[in-house]
């Protein structure tokens, strides 16, 4: 038992060597990126950014969750030719959907730029960012499956740590133009697809059936019933749709009512207070599997326990970063460069958002291993009603300020219901979370 532990310390600590490799290469592309391009420049490149984030979440279907979920739920109980059936099943969907969002990106680059952001330079780095959506679906889509196999640590490097690293490789290697940017971006991308895919092979004599022993068989409660691959992933598409739009609204809206130089200024902001999720994702790359397995033999218990050890793990290393953020924003922002420091305001405000994130936090990766998608999607769906009604009244009046508090106040709402949710969810059913594990 003890080397058991000292083995799960050891990864959970090379995790975060990974997540560190990201913070920095991510950081430093930002900072690199905002300085070389200028803060018009980079605007259009934060945009491009945003598009293809938002555009690959809906290629990806709500699939990469599910594929996690469904893997990790399988080989629980020795079924690992249905864990490959599901993995191809999101593998092939994931990225003819990629394939067709990439076509519909360079279709729509031209009326996007001109009427949309009213920005003719936003054209052909639009046109070429359809070049990175098949790329990054596929390679978060792998990430997911690595994780789902319970190989954190090549989940991580595949889906967010190689691909940072490359692109400030790239800069330092003498890239200065937008364009050149989002070309290194699809091929650093390309590579972490090339490099999971390698990885997915080391692993593929997992994806026989297998026997499973007593220890494992054993639980607290009746097995649970899994459902389809894309029952699963119908509402968590939803979920993720309505995520990525929260982080993507506010930076698009920008882009209508204000220059390319404020969209820069408050994009960098928002990127600096998003490297907390850089813990939480760490953390839940981890944490998910076991969510999973653990509500798949009906160990609710456990399943709780775990839980609240996550919880703490993420506050004791996210505060510290929030705190930096809250008490020496102009810090940060001068690091980057000239023309961000307006935006000091804003990334209080962001910060403000991510400590109640924070402490309540992965609370909705637990909701999506344990089949609670649908609920999942209401809270979400209520959180995009907020966005939208709160951004439609704040963002043209206050600029950057207001869609950092509209940023901010969402990413709390999420964090504040998916806890409220879990607390009333399994505390009614404290033996057994299968009972409510269909979707």
């Amino acid at each position: 038992m003890r080397l058991q532990t000292w083995r799960a310390l050891g990864r959970y600590g090379i995790g975060l060597g990974l997540r560190a490799v990201e913070v920095v290469g991510k950081l430093g592309l930002y900072i690199i990126a905002a300085r070389s391009l200028g803060a018009h420049d980079a605007g259009l490149f934060f945009l491009c950014l945003t598009w293809i984030g938002l555009a690959s979440t809906m290629a990806r279907l709500g699939l990469e969750r599910a594929i996690t979920r469904h893997i990790a739920a399988e080989l629980a109980i020795g079924q690992g030719r249905a864990a490959g059936r599901d993995l191809r099943t999101g593998l092939i969907g994931t990225g003819l959907a990629a394939a067709l969002a990439a076509v519909a990106t360079f279709a729509l680059s031209g009326p996007a730029s001109h009427v949309l952001f009213a920005t003719p330079d936003l054209e052909t780095p639009l046109r070429l960012s359809a070049l990175a959506l098949v790329p990054q679906t596929l390679a978060i889509t792998i990430g997911s499956a690595l994780a789902g196999l319970k190989r954190g640590v090549a989940a991580q490097f595949v889906q967010n740590a190689l691909w940072p690293v490359l692109m400030l490789a790239t800069l330092l290697a003498g890239a200065s133009s937008l364009d050149s940017l989002i070309l290194g971006l699809a091929g650093a991308l390309t590579l972490s697809v090339a490099v999971g895919l390698v990885l997915l092979a080391r692993d593929r004599h997992r994806f026989t059936d297998q026997s499973v022993s007593a220890d494992a068989a054993s639980s607290d409660g009746p097995t649970e019933v899994l459902p389809s691959l894309w029952h699963t992933a119908l509402p968590l598409f939803v979920v993720e749709l309505v995520q990525v739009s929260l982080a993507s609204l506010p930076v698009l809206a920008l882009g209508v009512f204000v220059d390319a130089s404020s969209v820069g200024a408050f994009s960098v902001a928002n990127r600096i207070s998003m490297l907390v999720w850089v813990v939480i994702i760490s953390i839940g790359t981890f944490a998910a599997p076991n969510y999973a397995e653990l509500h798949r033999r009906g160990e609710t218990f456990r399943l709780l326990v775990m839980n609240r050890s996550i919880m703490l793990t993420v506050a004791a290393l996210g505060l510290p970063m929030v705190s930096v953020m809250m008490i020496v924003p102009e810090l940060l922002l001068d690091l980057v460069g000239q023309g961000f420091g307006s935006a000091a305001t804003a990334l209080r405000i962001l910060a403000a958002g991510q400590m109640i994130n924070c402490l309540l936090a992965c609370q909705d990766i637990l909701l999506a291993m344990t089949g609670h998608g649908r609920t999942l999607r209401r809270l979400n769906l209520l959180q995009l009603a907020v966005c939208v009604l709160l951004g439609a009244v704040l963002i043209p009046v206050f600029g950057m300020t207001g869609a950092a508090v509209v940023t901010a106040l969402t990413v709390a709402q999420g964090a504040i219901g998916t806890t409220l949710v879990r607390t009333l969810l399994f505390r009614s059913r404290p033996t057994s979370a299968a009972a409510s594990s269909a979707p």
